[in-house]
């Protein structure tokens, strides 16, 4: 990063909207259509796990028992178990196997909170439950390749182990990538348990990505009070990301918990769209988005090349987000209009086996296969599951009638068939030849 380029960021006033120049979009761009953990975070890791095992870092007994935390990881995590990292192989295990795909994830939500206004050229970022410091070295590391932005990363972890490891990570991606971020000593205490005084106040960006599920003694409301308590240190205008794992328990819980945080007074920025003003029921409430895979780290490969070495890869980006905000500001503002032809999801049972016309959001990437096409639908209304279905019997453009909305983007839908699934106690709506989408502008 140039000098000249340095003293810019510091003249600029800190609460200008961030923006991106036109190279450094591109830059990143290019980034995310082959995501691949750069090199100097790969070097970090490996460097780490010597300095832990004083061995190499792809020795084969150090392979061979992170292999072994990996299993344990995973069969914790499917049993519903909570995951320990009180010793050193759980975290070089996460490091691994988690830590690759967690990285890019945020990325692609960070790039989203820019692109839609939401950053301010300096920022003041708190990540909560950190862990190893993935979020914030995906934000070192967007930062350094945009090559537009500063700011401060906080940071709040319990486990001596992640301590150690964010210590010896972040803070070394922070110096590579020049003076863009400047990262704050780590705060090392449980989240429910910090005393007053220990957080700093304006926050702009509050992240608790993969943590408000791990805390299995809280229940939704007590999470969304313990959100809401740590909301105190948020600037006026600042937003709050929950970032929760795609599997059905996990994204239904995390909806419940965002809904009841929306309760207490915060407005859902982004995904969930309110197009009739009403309160959804997120109960059954299970929507992700999904990106491009990333590539294997050197580590990845390494691991996998034993037998049933697919165990070890994980290059999948699937998550479930919600953005958060506190004056009100909302991704999509759109509201039906009065006397507009289009029938709610609450009140389909009264449309079984007719064509009728809806508006919604996308909120699924295709679940389905290549030739029955199946995607989440929402309204905003206290219904039951809704999928846009597109038969494998179907021909033509309308195989692709999605193509042109984004996650979370609206649509009219004009002749739709409903039909109620009994298996799964949703509605289908049918896309037939002579169905037409109109995506709805909000801006």
């Amino acid at each position: 990063m140039s000098e000249r380029h340095n003293v810019q960021q510091r003249e600029s006033p800190a609460g200008s909207p961030l923006t991106i120049s036109d190279a450094g979009r591109e830059r990143q761009l290019v980034f995310f259509r082959s995501p691949e953990i750069p090199d100097y975070i790969q070097q970090l890791v490996e460097t780490y796990i010597e300095r832990k095992t004083s061995k190499a870092w792809d020795d084969p007994a150090v392979l061979d028992r992170m292999r072994n935390a990996i299993l344990v990881q995973k069969s914790q995590y499917w049993k519903g178990q909570p995951v320990s990292y009180r010793k050193a192989y759980p975290v070089l295990g996460y490091l691994a196997y988690h830590a690759p795909v967690y990285l890019v994830q945020f990325e692609h939500i960070l790039w989203q909170i820019i692109g839609q206004g939401l950053a301010k050229s300096h920022m003041r970022i708190l990540d909560l439950g950190t862990g190893p410091g993935v979020v914030p070295l995906a934000a070192i590391d967007l930062l350094g390749r945009a090559g537009s932005g500063t700011a401060e990363i906080y940071a709040v972890e319990r486990s001596e182990e992640h301590f150690e490891a964010y210590n010896a990570l972040v803070p070394t991606a922070a110096a590579v990538q020049g003076d863009a971020v400047r990262v704050e000593r780590l705060i090392r205490e449980d989240i429910r348990a910090l005393k007053a005084g220990a957080l700093p106040d304006r926050i702009d960006l509050m992240v608790f990505s993969n943590v408000l599920g791990e805390l299995r003694d809280m229940n939704i409301e007590e999470r969304a009070d313990l959100v809401t308590d740590l909301a105190d240190h948020l600037a006026p205008d600042g937003t709050i990301a929950v970032v929760e794992p795609a599997d059905l328990d996990n994204a239904t819980t995390m909806r419940q918990t965002v809904r009841a945080i929306a309760d207490r007074g915060f407005t859902i920025y982004s995904p969930c769209s309110f197009i009739w003003g009403t309160a959804c029921n997120p109960e059954r409430c299970w929507t992700f988005e999904q990106r491009g895979n990333i590539r294997p780290t050197r580590l990845m490969e390494r691991l996998s090349e034993e037998g049933n070495g697919y165990r070890f890869i994980n290059v999948d980006i699937k998550y479930s987000s919600a953005l958060l905000r506190m004056d009100g500001m909302m991704q999509h503002a759109y509201r039906v209009p009065p006397g507009a032809k289009f029938a709610r999801f609450s009140h389909l049972r009264r449309h079984r086996d007719r064509t009728i016309n809806v508006v919604a959001a996308l909120m699924s990437g295709n679940l389905g296969d290549g030739r029955t096409k199946v995607y989440k639908v929402c309204d905003g209304t206290p219904a039951d599951p809704v999928y846009a279905v597109i038969p494998a019997t179907l021909r033509g453009p309308n195989r692709e009638i999605f193509a042109e909305v984004e996650y979370g983007g609206i649509a009219e839908l004009r002749g739709v068939l409903v039909r109620f699934n009994r298996d799964h106690d949703a509605y289908n709506l049918v896309i037939l030849p002579r169905t037409r989408i109109r995506p709805v502008s909000v801006v």
